[in-house]
């Protein structure tokens, strides 16, 4: 594929070159305002807006290494987090807080389309349908006051990636990178320009790989992307839009490790870079640790003017998934009878009654038993979206309104299965014969309907100096589930919100300043984790929806050459839901970690964040200066000791009280950019991240609360210049420019599990692994030219 890749390249460049040479001058060049999506001051700072909203750019995300992972340019944000194993991106170690809340707690939209769950096993990241080489803009609400976010997961804010509309003129681009760990990537995109009247379209294809720094020999990540846009513009200023996304990855990414293990070798991930022929070693080698996944989206956006102060937008989409991940296993499985799918029937708790389950086990032996398990997931999610915007009614009375109607419903099947097939010779390699599937110890299906509804009243008074938002939003979410290896019901309920109103104010007080504030109410009904990630009984009568109220209030002051806000803000997030033991007696710790039948899905309190952000930006000319500090106390609920409420949490290694894993309670970014001469740029920023807990430390068999680990804080700093010239931008980017060692974030792939090997005698004796590893210093140049 990276072959057919390159040669179409090479077949544009030659197609085109002569034609392009003979009508592209100098002087007939678009101007950069026409190349890319320039965010004014006011823009970048959400001025006039009655939320907390800042905006990134192309200049922004061109900062980053071209073909980065999308979501790094998010750092920059105040109040964001995120994290990757590998400087330019990475998949099972994408970690992402807003405001105390994680990626799965935060609506995330691409031109306004939700792209659904974001975990990596099952769900799709936005990354996975976005070409960054392909966005304009980025629009983030730290706050959960807008209405137009189709999401279940906004309980706190939301997240929007606008891509690039075509060229009005023929276009060819070309991107090239090299750089540390191997890193290589070739782009090419080609715009048609108006073809016909009001008709503009791209195409665009991407490869790219690297090595994993922590393991160069034995893992890589490898990405092929392709993306085309279709727009259609009439005279009235309706618009129809067409989008298609493929997105086909493999990689074996990063093991997570102890904080133990990082003290001891803070460059090593301690996964294993070749075969030892040794069950028990292998468990760690790094080329058995990954996944393969496809994903595809497909949208289309009408967008109709009715007359002058009447829009309506309708957006039908689709989106797949279809993947695995695979994990070494130092032993071997066979389900009696040969039928590794065979059930003889049901117990009294309902669960499944199977044939006996052969293990066989020598790990320490040199071409001992072993297997590969391989966890298959599928996802189909159809939906649509659609708003009426009803604009300047009742304009001479002094109060204008302008209407929005909207709702969004989606219908979201997924499969899970985990399958154990035999590896065919440990001694010499990880190969494993797919053809001898031994034993599927799950196989899971849920379906979920969402319908969202809103309406809002945007109000304008005062000379248009004041504005307020009366905003309601109301959910209903259906839930179907059956796991038939592992219990025998089909769990099939619905939950409907309350009416939640979102509320938001700004006014503007002059000479640049305004206050602005909002309170809202969020819905987003039960976690999908409880249905495809564990086999725990499912009782909807005795479930809650997680729900926050949100609150913040804020002032910025905003000219054409700087700005500066500060915001304060308050998230209570209420009736978390996580799996449980039904009861503490007799239950095999292992299988509570796990979840099954003697495990529930209940409603495990919440937790609060409070915090503040201040941001500045000036510009001296030649030289700016843009900086953000966020200061927050994410704390979960404080239920009295000894009781049923707090043992619920120490089952799901949440010590009442503590602070919320990840989350530090200082974090900065700070920029510095310089432009010597107008076709060149010199960036240098630093990001700062203080102490945070890593993990609550609760003993396995007992719940028994025994304290907290305290990743060490980080500084790192980042380097990029570029200089512009005949079509050409050639970039250069170092980041960790100083090599430093640090965490970068919790899995959340284990935060909610006891440690296994911890006791009161030995607490330090733990064996859980929790931590990615932050990525060493990594240099990467790129080219772009411009035809």
């Amino acid at each position: 594929m990276k072959t057919s890749i390159l040669l179409l390249t090479t077949a544009i460049t030659g197609l085109f070159a002569a034609d392009v040479s003979a009508q592209t001058t100098p002087d007939t060049m678009p101007e950069a305002s026409d190349i890319e999506d320039v965010i004014v001051v006011g823009r970048r700072f959400g001025s006039g807006l009655t939320r907390a909203t800042f905006t990134l750019g192309k200049d922004d995300i061109d900062e980053r290494p071209l073909g980065a992972d999308i979501m790094q340019s998010l750092n920059k944000v105040p109040g964001l987090s995120v994290a990757t194993g590998d400087a330019r991106g990475g998949t099972f170690s994408f970690e992402m807080y807003m405001r105390g809340l994680t990626d799965e707690q935060i609506g995330l939209t691409l031109d306004g389309v939700p792209t659904g769950d974001s975990r990596f096993n099952g769900g799709s990241p936005p990354a996975r349908f976005i070409e960054s080489s392909n966005v304009g803009q980025i629009v983030v609400s730290q706050s959960a006051g807008d209405i137009g976010a189709p999401s279940r997961f906004a309980l706190g804010g939301f997240v929007n990636f606008v891509t690039d509309q075509p060229k009005q003129d023929f276009a060819v681009t070309l991107e090239g990178g090299l750089g540390s760990f191997d890193f290589g990537r070739a782009f090419v995109r080609v715009d048609t320009g108006e073809i016909a009247d009001g008709f503009t379209a791209y195409l665009s294809a991407s490869t790219q790989s690297n090595d994993i720094w922590s393991g160069p020999d034995s893992r890589s990540s490898e990405r092929d992307h392709y993306e085309a846009k279709v727009v259609k513009r009439f005279g009235n200023g309706s618009s129809l839009t067409g989008r298609l996304s493929y997105n086909e990855q493999a990689d074996n990414d990063f093991n997570i490790i102890t904080l133990a293990q990082f003290r001891t070798n803070p460059d090593s991930d301690f996964a294993t870079d070749e075969i030892a022929g040794i069950p028990a070693v292998d468990v760690n080698y790094g080329g058995a640790l990954g996944g393969t996944r496809e994903d595809f989206l497909s949208y289309v956006i009408a967008d109709l003017v009715l007359n002058a102060n009447v829009t309506f937008k309708i957006t039908p989409y689709y989106q797949t998934l279809r993947g695995e991940s695979f994990r070494y296993q130092d032993r071997s499985r066979l389900l009696t009878g040969g039928n590794p799918y065979a059930v003889t029937g049901y117990n009294a708790n309902g669960g499944a009654i199977r044939p006996a389950l052969t293990t066989v086990r020598n790990s320490n032996a040199v071409g001992g038993p072993a297997d590969m398990r391989v966890t298959p997931r599928d996802r189909d999610r159809v939906g649509v979206t659609d708003e009426l915007i009803i604009s300047d009614l009742w304009a001479d009375t002094g109060l204008t309104h302008t209407l929005r109607f909207g709702s969004w419903y989606e219908k979201s099947e997924s499969s899970e299965q985990r399958n154990f097939y035999p590896v065919i010779n440990s001694a010499t390699s990880a190969a494993y014969d797919r053809a001898k599937l031994n034993y599927v110890e799950y196989a899971r299906e849920a379906t979920l309907k969402s319908t969202l509804l809103y309406a809002q009243d945007e109000i304008k008074a005062l000379d248009d100096r004041l504005t307020v938002d009366l905003g309601l939003t109301w959910y209903d979410l259906s839930y179907e589930a059956r796991s038939p290896l592992e219990y025998s019901a089909v769990v099939s309920f619905s939950q409907q919100s309350d009416v939640n109103p979102k509320i938001g104010a700004n006014y503007k007080l002059g000479d640049g300043w305004e206050v602005f504030g909002g309170y809202a109410k969020n819905f987003a009904g039960i976690p999908e984790d409880a249905f495809l990630g564990s086999t725990a009984i499912i009782s909807p009568d005795q479930l809650e929806p997680v729900t926050t109220e949100n609150l913040d209030l804020g002032l910025r002051y905003v000219v054409d050459h700087a700005a500066f806000s500060v915001q304060a803000y308050r998230v209570d997030l209420k009736q978390n839901v996580g799996i449980v033991p039904i009861s503490t007696v007799g239950v095999d710790p292992d299988e509570i970690v796990r979840g099954n039948v003697a495990t529930k899905a209940a409603n495990t309190q919440g937790q609060v964040s409070e915090g503040f952000d201040v941001t500045g930006f000036y510009d001296f000319g030649a030289v700016d200066l843009y900086g953000a500090y966020t200061w927050i106390d994410a704390r979960h609920d404080d239920p009295a000791a000894g009781s049923a409420e707090r043992l619920k949490l120490a089952s799901l290694a949440i010590i009442g009280g503590e602070r919320v894993r990840d989350i530090a309670e200082h974090s900065a970014f700070v920029q510095l950019g310089w432009s010597p001469i107008s076709n060149a740029r010199i960036v240098l920023n630093g990001r700062y991240v203080g102490e945070r807990v890593g993990a609550h430390i609760v003993l396995q068999n007992t719940f028994q609360e025994i304290g907290v680990d305290i990743i060490p804080d980080y500084t790192v700093l980042g380097l990029s210049g570029h200089y512009d010239f005949n079509n050409i931008r050639l970039q250069l980017n170092v980041d960790n420019l100083t090599d430093e060692d640090y965490i970068a974030s919790v899995s959340g792939a284990t935060v909610t599990q006891p440690e296994f090997g911890a006791t009161l005698a030995n607490p330090a004796g733990r064996s859980l692994t929790r931590y990615f590893l932050g990525s060493p210093r990594t240099t990467t140049v790129s080219l772009r030219v411009r035809f």
